[in-house]
């Protein structure tokens, strides 16, 4: 009898008791690359949010975080125009292709471009650029620079067997300039300031016909709602003159 009435005082004090604290709410996470990084600081500096900031080392490595959830949204240079997941536009950018200083490169034709990227030519004697043997720098496989450069500017064509390729933009553009004969690739927003890319067929990156613009896009497994959502509305706002260097406004 005793521990009926012990078991009863226990069960109504447990109905009294307050309830457990619930765990703190996970705020956004938005993930980028090292492409991507200094462009979703650049625009939470101009639109601010109290977003948490996921790096990953690929473009392929942050779709997949998306399609698991990992994030809220991945923000990339390159859009995935076969992919399920929604993918929302922000801004414009473009590759540059960068060369070795002491080639004096001003332009190349996107014949003379394939020629070097492929190995079909291998001496830039050939075109004109003084006697250095062509070095081709190649991003890695994984990579949004890599997957547009492919597409927009080689035209699908495989590289040269023999082309360094290097992890990130920032070992990329350090090889070009330390490598006599070296050429290689970067997003506009990528480069130093006071940086000279080489102009293709006499265009610079940008302008109309140089390549097809690459889309800055945030990637979603499902519609963006709430903050994430106006905050992503704000960034399609964004004056030309706040964008991140290297970036364009929407058409």
């Amino acid at each position: 009898m005793k521990r009926t009435i012990w078991l009863l005082l226990i069960l109504a004090c447990a109905a009294c008791a307050p309830a457990a604290t619930p765990p703190p709410a996970v705020g956004v996470r938005i993930g980028t690359t090292p492409e991507s990084r200094p462009l979703v600081e650049a625009w939470l500096q101009a639109v601010p949010a109290a977003f948490t900031v996921v790096d990953y080392t690929s473009h392929r490595q942050l779709l997949r975080a998306v399609a698991a959830g990992g994030v809220a949204a991945g923000i990339s240079c390159a859009s995935e125009p076969a992919s399920p997941l929604v993918q929302v536009p922000l801004a414009q950018t473009a590759l540059a292709i960068i060369a070795h200083p002491a080639l004096g490169l001003t332009t190349l034709t996107r014949d003379q471009l394939q020629a070097i990227v492929t190995g079909a030519e291998t001496e830039w004697s050939a075109l004109g650029a003084g006697a250095s043997t062509a070095k081709v720098a190649y991003r890695e496989e994984g990579s949004a620079a890599r997957t547009a450069f492919e597409q927009l500017l080689l035209d699908g064509k495989a590289p040269t067997p023999a082309a360094r390729v290097l992890p990130g933009a920032q070992a990329m553009i350090e090889y070009v300039a330390a490598t006599p004969g070296a050429l290689g690739y970067a997003w506009l927003s990528e480069l130093p300031a006071g940086s000279t890319p080489v102009a293709i067929d006499g265009r610079n990156p940008g302008e109309a016909g140089y390549a097809a613009p690459a889309t800055v896009v945030a990637i979603a497994f499902s519609e963006p709602q709430g903050a994430l959502r106006e905050w992503l509305a704000a960034l399609q706002r964004v004056a030309p003159a706040a964008m991140p260097r290297g970036l364009s406004t929407l058409p």
